[in-house]
């Protein structure tokens, strides 16, 4: 039966799938040869005896998939044999590089190589893949793309492009119509002016959805120039998600905030850009929803134009995520208490030192707050917090609530009435913890390094009827000698809190 089958695809196993394959030793006439993760294995294995024995006898086949497999490694001779191939999935494998006897595959039309994070080097003479019509290198963080990749005359389709300019020009990426979803380009310090930024023809790449800009090193001469250069960066509008590293200029050109033409993005990161003194006005792009600021040295202020102008829409109307993080001079976020952040979920401030209020107030639909590293951060106002299920506040001891006032910090918790996870990280102005009060949502707290830490003695016919409590973790709380609290939790670690009693449990 199997020997005159044309077309196979079988369920990936354990055993490196030797003796499922070992009868198509014989079939000839097979074209197709496909594995489907059935079990979703976690690092299923080829046996070796299958690359080296197996595959090369099946001269007939124009389709192989070996994607997902746990390969290092394809020996030489493979492709040598393979010379009908077609279509060549290597995707998802632990291959470092590519044998030189693939370029031997002058039929092959499509190579999936994406999601291969070892892959460092394509083989030099790829050229020689006349007919290579679509090429997928997306998610290969180690992989620089060949300058031969050019001369591939066939290519209609690459996925995952990476051009780093300190070997590539201007030209080739605009000369590069065969560009599609994700596009990055690297060492853009290596271009000097707008006129060279135009060679690009960015908006010409209508087929692009990813794009990353990425400058590394040195500073700027001219702020102007740069600003140009980005200028002349700006992608087709049908970019859904953009990536900004290392840019030099002072302000960022219009395009970036201009609602009509980012119509459709829908992820921004904004990264390392040192120089600038003011964010975009962002709050009107209609479909934002993830929004990362990080490394933007100098922003002191978050300003009312970060919103954008209109009375019409809310500000960040769709946005759901919103990271802030690594800005060492950033004092004041300016609210405008206009109902904006309506969509937010997650809140991230991260290593913002110099941060102090005000904070928006009615995020309704927040779910995920985190606070690390921001020591003068007090949330002077209540806000309203009710949909809030994940609190973590690290090394900020004035965020968050009041830790020094028992009575507000019982009124805050209790207006987090969604409240399932509560971590508190080096907060020692943490001096109480009243349990009875605690919402009977939670269901872990995790207090680590709060050394006045104590706790009140509960209500324990509330405990165990409301609270459904799973974990209680306690480490470097010192002043907690008998926490009452441990009874209701399924896990229970207690590390280094110096004066804990032996409990009876």
């Amino acid at each position: 039966m199997l020997e005159q089958s044309r077309h196979m695809s079988y369920s990936m196993g354990e055993g490196g799938d030797f003796e499922k394959l070992k009868p198509l030793s014989k079939s000839e006439q097979l074209r197709t040869l496909l594995p489907i993760s059935i079990q979703r294995l976690f690092h299923p294995r080829l046996s070796k005896r299958v690359l080296h024995n197996i595959l090369p006898s099946l001269r007939s086949l124009r389709a192989l998939s070996l994607s997902g497999y746990v390969i290092v490694e394809l020996p030489y001779a493979l492709f040598i044999k393979l010379k009908l191939l077609r279509f060549l999935d290597l995707s998802r494998t632990e291959i470092k590089k590519l044998p030189d006897s693939i370029c031997a595959l002058y039929n092959l039309e499509t190579l999936l190589l994406s999601s291969c994070d070892d892959l460092e080097e394509l083989p030099p003479q790829m050229e020689k893949l006349i007919n290579l019509r679509h090429l997928d290198i997306s998610d290969t963080s180690r992989l620089k793309m060949p300058l031969h990749l050019s001369k591939l005359k066939s290519l209609q389709v690459l996925v995952g492009a990476k051009f780093l300019l300190g070997g590539w020009r201007m030209e080739d990426l605009g000369e590069a119509s065969y560009l599609y979803e994700s596009l990055s380009v690297l060492e853009l310090e290596n271009v000097v002016d707008r006129r060279e930024a135009q060679k690009a023809k960015m908006r010409e790449k209508n087929s692009v959805e990813k794009l990353y800009l990425k400058w590394s090193g040195s500073i700027a001469g001219n702020s102007q120039t740069e600003r140009d250069i980005l200028d002349e960066l700006c992608p087709h509008t049908n970019i859904k998600e953009l990536q900004i590293s290392g840019y030099r200029g002072t302000q960022f050109p219009n395009w970036l905030a201009d609602d009509s033409f980012l119509k459709l993005l829908v992820q921004l990161s904004l990264s390392n850009c040192k120089d600038c003194f003011s964010l975009p006005a962002l709050g009107q792009l209609p479909c934002l929803k993830f929004l990362s600021i990080r490394k933007m040295h100098r922003i002191t202020e978050v300003m009312e134009e970060f919103y954008g102008s209109s009375s019409s829409n809310k500000p960040f109307n769709s946005l759901e995520k919103l990271e802030f993080a690594e800005m060492p001079e950033w004092k004041q976020w300016h609210v405008l208490g206009n109902g904006e952040f309506p969509a937010l979920q997650d809140l991230s401030i991260e290593d913002c030192p110099k941060l102090v209020g005000k904070f928006p107030k009615n995020l309704c639909s927040l779910t995920e707050l985190i606070i690390s590293r921001c020591p003068e951060l007090n949330l002077e106002t209540p806000i309203q917090l009710s949909s809030l299920k994940i609190f973590i506040v690290s090394h900020s001891p004035k965020a968050g609530v009041v830790f020094d006032e028992a009575e507000q910090f019982t009124s805050q918790l209790e207006g987090m009435k969604q409240i399932e996870v509560l971590v508190i990280i080096d907060c020692n102005s943490l001096t109480s913890l009243p349990i009875s009060t605690l919402p009977s949502t939670l269901k872990e707290i995790r207090i680590y390094g709060c050394r006045k830490l104590k706790l009140e003695a509960p209500d324990r016919s509330r405990m165990i009827s409301d609270m459904f409590l799973e974990v209680l973790d306690l480490d470097e709380c010192d002043s907690i000698s008998s926490p009452e609290l441990v009874p209701t939790a399924r896990y229970l670690r207690i590390e280094s809190c110096q004066n804990t009693q032996l409990l009876g449990l």
